[in-house]
């Protein structure tokens, strides 16, 4: 998913690319459900592997993990991107059904829809195009495992409501958001703009959930004059 960040950035700056445990080539790991445990991962990195501290970038899951980290670790940020995720806790009725699928899903005879919820995370005209972006995504979809997704959706319905915490960010931070979400509203992340202080927000056009990949140069180019612009604030 990462791929066009780690082409179009690491020019300028080092990027690393984390894979969760459960997923890609840490598929083998022992699968969290807790955010708490999946932000381990991601703190031993940052301390083992990118010196102590980085500009953590969290992407709708991943955005509820880093909300988290910082939250434990505050320390480990220089600054924070968050992308097409959201503060609040689910509702009742959100969690009633992450709860219903991850229990048909402990089933090994279970398997997600996989093309309902590709296309639920690309904009209608990327979905409609049947190129790249939806083999890419898809492919995607399909490979994490049922322990992995039962798990994970456990860690995402039991998630706290992270809101009354996002005015205590004290680190650079960049809220971007695909104006054709269908997955996360829009104005749920827009609505972190004004919750944590100082923080700037970018809509991509045409993006839906994966804005990263849908529009990678729209994305890039709004990361990019971010961490420029940031860059002072940061160093001694």
């Amino acid at each position: 998913m990462w791929r066009p960040q780690l082409l179009g950035l690491s020019d300028s700056y080092r990027v690393g690319l984390l894979d969760l445990p459960g997923y890609g080539t840490a598929a083998a790991a022992p699968v969290p459900d807790t955010l708490a445990g999946f932000g381990e991962a991601i703190r031993r990195t940052v301390r083992d592997q990118m010196g102590g501290r980085a500009t953590i970038v969290g992407h709708s899951f991943g955005g509820y993990i880093a909300l988290q980290l910082y939250a434990d670790h505050p320390e480990l940020f220089e600054r924070l991107v968050l992308v097409s995720t959201r503060s609040g806790a689910d509702s009742p009725e959100a969690r009633e059904k992450r709860n219903a699928t991850a229990r048909r899903l402990a089933s090994p005879t279970e398997h997600l829809d996989v093309d309902e919820m590709a296309k639920s995370l690309l904009a209608e005209a990327t979905w409609t195009e049947q190129g790249p972006v939806v083999a890419v995504t898809r492919a995607m979809v399909a490979a994490a495992s049922n322990t992995t997704i039962v798990r994970t959706l456990s860690a995402i319905a039991d998630r706290p409501d992270q809101t009354p915490r996002l005015g205590s960010i004290r680190v650079p931070t960049l809220v971007l958001w695909g104006a054709n979400d269908r997955l996360i509203p829009p104005p749920q992340t827009r609505d972190l703009v004004g919750g944590i202080p100082g923080a700037r927000g970018v809509e991509i056009e045409g993006a839906g959930h994966l804005g990263p990949l849908e529009r990678p140069d729209a994305f890039n180019a709004a990361l990019r004059g971010f961490l420029r612009e940031s860059d002072a604030s940061i160093r001694p």
